[in-house]
């Protein structure tokens, strides 16, 4: 059999005894009526005060099993118990005294001020009484008697009551530490909760800015691809050449992306591709040649001092501009115009009026100008988009900055 001072067992007691606050009260209850019974006078109803004495036990012990659920009601019966015990007894008893600290402890333990020191302020008032009402053997030295009496009883009830304070603190601490505790795993869920969103959307972003463009430019090429098959067929030989680059390209980006959201782990490795920068933007729109679009663009400065980080958010911003150019004003003439400054790239996307109204307005969440606000915002910078008064078309114009190593 196990003993119970090993370190399993004191720990399985310890959860039941937390988990069953009042079975800790039954047994305290417990042990104040058998140190009743075994004390001065006994249990018994032979006599008026040994009756008295029987009620106070058996209705202390009572009263202690509520002391958590109704603890001003107990500890008000314990001291009117109390004040019975004193009056019909007429004598200290080892059990009044553990009453007493019982009830003295109680007070800090499950009161919640002023009930707390008012409780405590009567039982040290009680004592006194029943100190100073104390019939002494030794009518000379009565004085030295009830001092000394009257000194040890305080000194165990501030015992009592520093012990209790003692005990409150700990639960406090304790109970702090399971609110801090809840609030950090709350936060924890937030942060992850957060990150799993913003990673959502970053996939999403990705999957518009990678396919969108592709898959529209490959649109707008096949319906070219329908007026100059039977006119032009070294063309459309080209176009349709274009096509199919532009489809293998759009399906190696999406294995891309699916095999990043499938490396679970630091030990996965997954294909890595170079990501374009602002020197593709040619490549870009040469992709675009055989499209109605008639698209110019105008370098200013050294592309190669661009990081890469700014020049792949300027990539996927004109990429996405184009491409709304293609969706929204085909046929239009565009301008794309880089400008290099000193940590900092300016873009300017300019598209004319193809004399029908523009679909993509500024606030409307599916063409993109959220994603390229955002990109431009990760980096510290700035994007507008909206009509542009010199052309009667769409105009997008960003501001990207970077900081010197």
């Amino acid at each position: 059999m196990e003993p119970f001072t090993s370190p399993a067992t004191r720990e399985r007691l310890r959860a039941v005894w937390q988990e069953s606050p009042w079975l800790a009260d039954f047994v305290l209850a417990a042990l104040i009526g058998v140190l009743g019974a075994i004390s001065r006078p006994t249990l018994s109803f032979a006599t008026p005060e040994q009756i008295a004495y029987s009620i106070v036990v058996c209705g202390c012990s009572i009263a202690l099993i509520f002391r958590r659920l109704c603890p001003r009601l107990a500890l008000a019966v314990v001291g009117v118990l109390l004040v019975v015990h004193l009056v019909a007894v007429q004598e200290l008893t080892v059990f009044a005294g553990a009453v007493c600290l019982v009830g003295a402890y109680t007070t800090q333990t499950q009161l919640l001020p002023p009930w707390r020191w008012g409780y405590v302020a009567a039982i040290y008032i009680g004592a006194g009484v029943a100190v100073v009402t104390l019939p002494t053997p030794t009518p000379d030295a009565d004085w030295m008697i009830r001092l000394v009496i009257a000194a040890a009883a305080a000194a165990l009830i501030t015992v009592a009551v520093l012990a209790g304070i003692v005990r409150r603190a700990r639960k406090a601490r304790y109970e702090d530490a399971l609110e801090r505790a809840a609030v950090l795993e709350a936060r924890q869920a937030v942060e992850r909760r957060l990150a799993a969103v913003e990673e959502r959307a970053r996939i999403a972003r990705e999957m518009h800015d990678v396919l969108g463009h592709s898959l529209n430019t490959i649109a707008v090429q096949a319906e070219g691809a329908r007026y100059v098959i039977r006119t032009d067929p070294d063309r459309t030989d080209q176009v349709l050449a274009d096509i199919g680059r532009l489809s293998r390209t759009a399906v190696d980006d999406v294995r891309d992306l699916i095999s990043v959201l499938a490396a679970d782990d630091d030990t996965t490795e997954a294909p890595i591709r170079p990501t374009p920068t602002l020197r593709d933007v040619g490549a870009l729109i040469s992709d675009l040649r055989y499209t109605r679009a008639t698209i110019r663009l105008h370098v200013d400065g050294d592309l190669s001092t661009v990081p890469d980080q700014v020049g792949l958010a300027g990539y996927r911003i004109i990429q996405e501009s184009l491409t709304n150019v293609l969706k929204h004003a085909d046929g239009a003439a565009a301008s794309v115009r880089i400008r290099v400054r000193d940590r900092a790239v300016e873009l300017t996307i300019v598209n004319t009026s193809t004399g029908e109204l523009h679909s993509t307005r500024d606030d409307d969440p599916h063409h993109g100008i959220i994603g390229m606000r955002e990109r431009a915002r990760a980096l510290g910078g700035t994007l507008t988009a909206g009509p542009g008064p010199d052309t009667g078309g769409w105009r997008v114009a960003a501001h990207l900055p970077w900081r010197r190593a």
